[in-house]
């Protein structure tokens, strides 16, 4: 699991640079430094996970956040309106993850899990 604040610039795709990731159809490239990133950044915390669990806790959290690669999501991207939101997001993401309360036992998620099984 990593949770980092970065800058996040929207670039076409290429398949031949390594460090560009897909988020909802649109590939970032990330910057952690402010001398060293272009104009067109915004700030956001970018996550990758490491247990699906993982994944339905932002999904819960922050359903704003954007997931990706859609081949598998295995990552996600909160965009912030500041630097220094995305550092305050960061923390509070890495609590909720590393929290060792089984995510099973949160009233929400069951709450949603049986909304969702009365869809079907």
């Amino acid at each position: 699991m990593q949770v980092k604040a970065v800058w996040a610039s929207r670039v076409p795709p290429d398949e031949e640079v390594e460090d560009l990731y897909e988020f909802s159809l649109y590939w970032y490239r990330f910057f952690e430094e402010l001398g060293s990133r272009p104009s067109n950044c915004r700030p956001a915390v970018w996550i990758e996970f490491s247990r699906i669990e993982h994944l339905k806790r932002i999904q819960i959290n922050y359903p704003e956040a954007t997931l990706g690669p859609s081949s598998s999501y295995t990552q996600g991207l909160i965009f912030t309106e500041t630097f220094q939101d995305a550092q305050t997001v960061q923390e509070k993401v890495l609590s909720l993850l590393q929290n060792e309360e089984t995510f099973e036992e949160n009233e929400l998620y069951n709450i949603i899990q049986s909304d969702s099984m009365e869809d079907l």
